[in-house]
């Protein structure tokens, strides 16, 4: 889903299209960490993150592991806030100064408000220079589409040109993975504290996944082995994309991940060095809850 306040192309007197400059901006949902998002030229609308009065907002790894720290031994659970219309309306007016297109990627809408907050303001900003997109996506996978969204930016694409080929590229994005324990979804709201408990001592471990922009549960497996079997399933019926690495995402422990990928690896005869580690930030990972980890990847994109 995308929002276009409008849109243009600079041209010369001939027709010649004119490379334009652009503001990508997506907010923290992405778990892209600080350092990259500079590298990449990516500006990071955050979203709040609070135990009572301390806050994990940043996407740096010491706030992640905090949050994590935190999530287990605090009394009560995180509460999130979406990014201010004063935060999109900041990087709008640093955009306008600076005569550059905007282009704002927002995790999906069917767990945040996030998308709507950012379209409202882009309406109300009266530039006329921005697009704003769902994603349908949120923690790894949609850091994948804002990292394909740069690529595009690079290649000399206009926010015209960009839109519809993101939104193409974002239905070919999947993550699923495996939940430790079902506690946090408990604690969160989303399921009964009696099926917690249950399914805790029987040792339930839920397969998760974002599947069209919700984050919901396929599959619930007893034990961490039957539970893998269960995504090299999805993963063995996917026609992967080798242009983009397979990203190994996970909250708590690193270690989960890393056996996940040798596993993978040589199950499925994966390139290693096309392979990458990715923490799951504190927005998603209030519900995952610890020991939680998983894959992400890209199909091909086949023409009709």
């Amino acid at each position: 889903m995308s929002h276009f306040v409008s849109w243009h192309f600079a041209s010369t007197a001939t027709g010649q299209r004119i490379k334009t400059i652009m503001m990508i901006v997506t907010d923290t949902a992405s778990d892209l960490l600080e350092d990259e998002a500079a590298e990449l030229g990516v500006k990071l609308a955050p979203l709040d993150i609070a135990f009572g009065d301390i806050h994990c907002t940043r996407n740096i790894p010491e706030k992640f592991d905090e949050f994590y720290r935190l999530l287990e031994t605090s009394e009560e659970f995180p509460k999130t806030s979406q990014p201010s219309p004063d935060t999109y309306l900041g990087f709008i007016r640093e955009a306008q100064e600076n005569d550059e297109e905007v282009l704002i990627l927002c995790m999906t809408s069917d767990i945040s408000g996030t998308y709507e907050s950012a379209r409202m303001t882009a309406n109300l900003s009266g530039y006329d220079r921005i697009a704003v997109i769902d994603t349908r996506q949120a923690i790894v996978s949609q850091g994948i589409v804002v990292r394909y969204a740069v690529k595009l930016r690079d290649e000399g694409k206009t926010l015209a040109e960009m839109v519809p080929l993101i939104e193409e590229f974002s239905s070919r994005v999947h993550v699923c993975g495996i939940m430790g324990t079902l506690t946090y979804l408990r604690k969160g709201g989303r399921i009964p504290a009696s099926l917690a408990v249950i399914g805790n001592l029987l040792k339930i471990k839920p397969t998760i996944a974002v599947e069209n922009g919700e984050l919901v549960s396929p599959a619930k497996a007893k034990g961490t082995a039957a539970a893998k079997k269960i995504i090299w399933k999805q993963f063995a019926e996917a026609d992967i994309d080798p242009e983009w690495p397979v990203y190994f995402p996970y909250t708590s422990d690193r270690e989960l991940a890393e056996k996940l990928r040798e596993e993978t690896v040589e199950r499925f005869g994966l390139d290693i060095e096309n392979t990458c580690f990715q923490q799951v930030g504190g927005t998603i990972g209030a519900h995952l809850g610890p020991g939680a980890f998983g894959f992400a990847y890209v199909e091909k994109k086949h023409e009709d």
